[in-house]
């Protein structure tokens, strides 16, 4: 007869997974991802690396349930910031606010998610361009209601939302790898600026 686990072993197990991860993102934070591993992870858990095992099988397992879990707070973040506004330019400069508070906050992560983790896994490399149009989506949405109102003029707006999230990528990147711009809010206000000049508002 298959063992079934009842609901209180299942959120005890959920609960220690959630700690696993929690303690995971402060060990990756402090070491960068090639300088940390399952056992370090385990040690700062104060748990076995055999118990570690029993909830992600190796190191990219347990990065990609990071990346999942940073996903999901950042679509959060952008679906709170965007609930504030009906227009669709502040849904637009809500969102990319959003994403820099996010990344502002966590600096060290999102270096190791968008710098370090790129150049040596592929598959994970997949996985951020799945996030990339995700929110090349939720861009073209928000044109979409704009070219509607007669506020865009005849662009693709496909092609305007990926160059939109595109130039905010790139400065995002440029900051975690050269510390340049220094000052990325600042930096977010002057291409927020450009893009929606691009983009035909006053």
């Amino acid at each position: 007869m298959a063992y079934r686990q009842t609901n209180k072993v299942k959120e005890k197990l959920d609960h220690k997974k959630r700690e696993i991860i929690k303690t995971a993102r402060e060990v990756f934070a402090e070491n960068s991802y090639q300088g940390t591993s399952i056992k370090t992870v385990a040690k700062k858990a104060k748990i076995a690396t055999g118990t570690l095992y029993l909830y992600f099988t190796n190191k990219e397992s347990l990065i990609n349930m990071i990346v999942d879990e940073m996903f999901s707070e950042l679509l959060g973040c952008i679906k709170d910031e965007r609930a504030m506004y009906t227009d669709g330019f502040d849904k637009l400069q809500a969102s990319m606010e959003a994403c820099i508070k996010v990344f502002i906050k966590e600096k060290n992560m999102a270096k190791i998610l968008l710098i370090q983790v790129p150049g040596v896994n592929n598959a994970f490399n997949s996985r951020l361009i799945e996030i990339e149009n995700e929110l090349i989506k939720l861009t073209k949405e928000d044109l979409d209601e704009l070219k509607t109102q007669g506020r865009l003029s005849g662009d693709d707006t496909l092609v305007s939302a990926m160059a939109f999230v595109g130039s905010f990528r790139q400065v995002i990147i440029n900051w975690l790898r050269e510390e340049k711009p220094e000052n990325l809010e600042e930096a977010f206000a002057t291409l927020m600026r450009y893009n929606l000049r691009g983009l035909g508002k006053a």
